[in-house]
């Protein structure tokens, strides 16, 4: 990982496996936490049908990554120290704050495909920008997985 500094703005770029592996537990473990928290205040039985939908992929990927992580490096999760990954923000769960679910389901979905997106664009983007060729093969898998997500939800929408 390379960071640069750019007046009051921190870049950090071409990332290696464990790094882009940690990056996504960071990011699908942040999908938890949004996940659970817009599923406490939805009343719809549908709409809470998708959300824990939603919620349960995200478990899928977060255990999906630290395994692919730890195959990297078995110590990888034993890490106790934090560093720059663990306190960046992604911006991919900050949406707008006139979004609100309503109990649509429409709505809901529509949420969880925009931050699909959000997600995907994310990862395209740190892709460019890595270097590494361990790197970008461990943000392929990723981007394949979050892909894949990405369509099941555009699926229901159908």
């Amino acid at each position: 990982m390379k960071v640069k500094r750019s007046g009051k703005n921190i870049q950090i770029y071409d990332f290696n496996a464990k790094e882009a592996f940690k990056v996504a537990i960071k990011l699908e473990s942040e999908g938890i936490s949004f996940y659970k928290k817009i599923l406490d205040i939805a009343k719809d039985p549908k709409v809470k049908e998708v959300l824990s939908y939603l919620l349960a992929e995200e478990n899928d990927h977060l255990q999906l990554f630290e395994k692919m992580m730890e195959r990297e490096d078995p110590e990888a999760l034993d890490d106790s120290g934090e560093d720059i990954l663990d306190i960046c923000d992604t911006d991919v769960f900050n949406l707008p704050k006139d979004v609100s679910l309503d109990d649509n389901l429409d709505k809901a979905i529509q949420l969880g495909i925009e931050i699909e997106k959000r997600s995907l664009a994310f990862y395209l983007e740190i892709m460019k920008h890595t270097e590494s060729e361990e790197g970008s093969g461990a943000l392929k898998k990723i981007i394949d997985e979050e892909r894949k997500h990405w369509e099941e939800l555009k699926r229901l929408v159908q």
